[in-house]
């Protein structure tokens, strides 16, 4: 696992010694969550454990609180499922969400962060990156898959990227948008070809979709709306 920097709410007060944490398990499947419970127990992390099978549900649970974490059962690149995070995150602010996965994209694994997951493990991985997750945002610390760390990394663009994506978004061609900027349409290919880079995409829908929630995020964050998306600042160490 990767270990991001620290969380905007900083270190749980849950974490450390053998204080037992506060574990909300979210799962449809049955099977998965008797696959999640073992990962935990196995690596003796000691947890106080509610299980349910609807994330509708969650609301019902008495006493999720700052120190208290959700692990949730969905796949990160399915827009549905982002959709029930997102929802999840918007009705419980406080507590720090894991999201448990089927092996996913870097793009899928960074709305995931956006949606408000403080962490994200494979499936594939469960076994042995689970306990580890759950301890590190425990501590007030956001974790992704290592391998996939410097993909979910947000991008960067210059002011020329960023307006030749708005315009994009817009659904203009490339003869538009280089008549709006008073650029020539090789120009414009080839801004766009730097914006595809990093965001790991290879068409024009991809990026825009990308840009929309990448300002839609930024946008959110900056009024204190949604607290939850965090900014993800890649300067942690890795374990």
């Amino acid at each position: 696992m990767a270990v991001l920097s620290e969380r905007s709410g900083g270190a749980r007060s849950a974490s450390g010694g053998t204080t037992k944490l506060c574990v909300v398990l979210c799962a449809d499947s049955a099977a998965m969550r008797r696959r999640i419970v073992y990962a935990m127990t196995e690596h003796e992390l000691q947890v106080s454990l509610t299980e349910i099978d609807d994330p509708q549900r969650l609301t019902e649970v008495e006493d999720v609180d700052a120190d208290s974490i959700v692990v949730f059962a969905c796949d990160v690149d399915q827009p549905r499922e982002m959709a029930a995070l997102r929802r999840l995150r918007r009705e419980l602010r406080e507590p720090a969400v894991v999201a448990v996965s089927p092996m996913a994209t870097g793009t899928g694994v960074r709305r995931a962060l956006d949606a408000g997951a403080d962490g994200v493990v494979f499936e594939s991985e469960l076994e042995s990156t689970l306990a580890v997750a759950v301890r590190a945002v425990a501590s007030g610390q956001s974790v992704v898959p290592r391998k996939l760390r410097a993909s979910v990394e947000r991008p960067a663009f210059s002011h020329r990227e960023r307006q030749v994506l708005s315009f994009v978004s817009r659904g203009l061609t490339n003869a538009q948008i280089a008549d709006k900027l008073f650029l020539s349409e090789s120009t414009i290919k080839s801004h766009l070809s730097s914006a595809f880079s990093k965001f790991g995409v290879r068409s024009r829908k991809e990026a825009a979709a990308l840009f929309l929630e990448l300002e839609q995020t930024t946008a959110a964050l900056s009024s204190g709306r949604e607290t939850a998306f965090g900014a993800h600042v890649m300067k942690g160490a890795t374990t």
